[in-house]
């Protein structure tokens, strides 16, 4: 999914389809219409980040060597967010978390975890499949947007219907329960 394609949707479920067309066509984007696409890009790398922390995690593994039994995070491919298995020679294996590093008594270790998307933009590609689909994070961008300008009954419109999306990929896509992230009221 591209981030321009979200962008696009994102605008035509908020009635600015001359804006959506305008982008889509590549056209040459005014003051304030490049102010709100990229504050809608804002938005959308908020929720993409809110979706891989809290609802579908985006989940590597990888195998990193260290002399020291010190395997720094900079080592990875992706900044992790949660480790979810550690495994050195093929078992697991005992490690520690510190906040640069994870120590193991191996020299090469498998590490497995969920990770934070980068920051994208405009031109971008997110880092989910079709299976979370535009219209989840168009609706999340949305609510997003509307709550930044101040339209809260809107917000709380788009807010509800990314929700339901939420729920709908994950019944799709989880073999287990689900226990929704705390909120704080």
């Amino acid at each position: 999914m591209k981030v321009k394609d979200i962008v696009i949707t994102t605008l035509k479920i908020l009635g600015r389809n001359d804006l959506a067309e305008k982008l889509a066509e590549d056209g040459e984007l005014e003051g304030g219409e490049k102010d709100t696409v990229n504050t809608l890009v804002h938005c959308f790398n908020a929720v993409e980040d809110e979706v891989a922390r809290c609802y579908i995690p985006l989940c590597a593994a990888e195998t990193v060597k260290s002399y020291y039994g010190e395997f720094k995070f900079s080592q990875l491919n992706h900044t992790p967010v949660r480790i979810t298995a550690v495994t050195s020679g093929g078992a697991a294996t005992s490690y520690k978390l510190y906040p640069e590093y994870i120590k193991a008594d191996a020299a090469e270790i498998r590490v497995e975890y969920d990770y934070a998307p980068k920051v994208k933009d405009i031109d971008g590609v997110s880092e989910f499949n079709c299976a979370a689909g535009v219209y989840l994070f168009a609706c999340g961008a949305a609510a997003e947007y509307c709550l930044i300008n101040g339209e809260i009954q809107a917000a709380e419109a788009w807010e509800s219907k990314y929700r339901q999306e939420i729920e709908s990929v994950q019944r799709k896509t989880s073999a287990g329960g689900y226990i929704p992230p705390r909120r704080w009221v």
